[in-house]
């Protein structure tokens, strides 16, 4: 199989230290973790995936992929990043507008939107999703970006289950396109949205609750063996969900959206 990126070009025109390119991979997140110590030593760093046979989700949901999808994952040294722990779950948020923001440039005739915690959607339906992780011990620290986007992989080819709640850049546009192009474009991007989180933390929230398909809709949430549910009143500066509930407001700083 021949490799679909200009890994040369990903060097050159990002940040990027170091590229860890498979033809195919279970799941590039499960490879940044196992490779964590020697990829921080060269953060920030990518692990990057023509196909991803068992990517993972959060709390370990498939994530269905084929050929012609954009799946990678950022490995970043904890350390460079100056937010508070508590904040680091605004860097999923930070992806998921930085993925939102290429696609809506690359087909301005559709909106784009976010589905907390971690989907970008176009006309309900799921096109990107996104993992974050931290890992290793306190000296060797990595937070890793998983992303995966829909780009030339048809979703006619998807179990129907999928092809149902899910779409691809190239089936809503009619043409393919250059998946090099596409990465690059998000790495910069996602730069750019990490580096808002700390110069303008405000205006970050104001664009994610701005984007947040959510809002005014009464959702429930799982979090563990619990299930909460209430009008969403938007996204706060953690990250966390909140929610209007008969018993006041609710802050959910994780959890999956069952009903929205």
């Amino acid at each position: 199989m021949s490799c679909p990126f200009d890994l040369h070009r990903l060097l050159r025109e990002t940040s990027l230290q170091h590229v860890e390119y498979h033809p195919s991979l279970t799941s590039t997140n499960t490879l940044a973790a196992e490779l964590l110590e020697p990829l921080i030593a060269r953060s920030p760093a990518l692990v990057l995936a023509a196909e991803q046979t068992a990517g993972r989700g959060r709390r370990g949901n498939q994530w269905w992929s084929a050929a012609g999808s954009l799946t990678f994952s950022l490995v970043l040294r904890s350390l460079d990043l100056p937010l508070p722990p508590e904040r680091r779950p605004m860097v999923a948020i930070a992806a998921g507008l930085a993925v939102r923001d290429v696609l809506a440039s690359l087909a301005a005739n559709l909106e784009f939107s976010l589905k907390w915690p971690n989907d970008v959607l176009t006309n309900s339906r799921k096109i990107c999703g996104i993992l974050v992780e931290q890992h290793g011990n306190v000296d060797q620290q990595g937070l890793i970006i998983g992303i995966g986007v829909n780009v030339n992989n048809s979703l006619a080819e998807a179990p129907t289950d999928v092809s149902q709640r899910a779409t691809s850049l190239s089936d809503l546009q009619g043409q393919p396109f250059d998946l090099t192009d596409v990465l690059i474009r998000i790495l910069l991007q996602l730069d750019a949205r990490i580096s808002q989180l700390v110069s303008q933390p405000r205006l970050a929230l104001s664009e994610a609750n701005h984007h947040n398909v959510l809002n005014g809709r009464v959702v429930s949430i799982q979090t563990g063996d619990s299930r909460i549910s209430g009008t969403c009143a938007g996204i706060d500066e953690d990250g966390q969900l909140v929610l209007q509930t008969l018993n006041g407001l609710v802050r959910c700083p994780t959890g999956v959206v069952c009903e929205w």
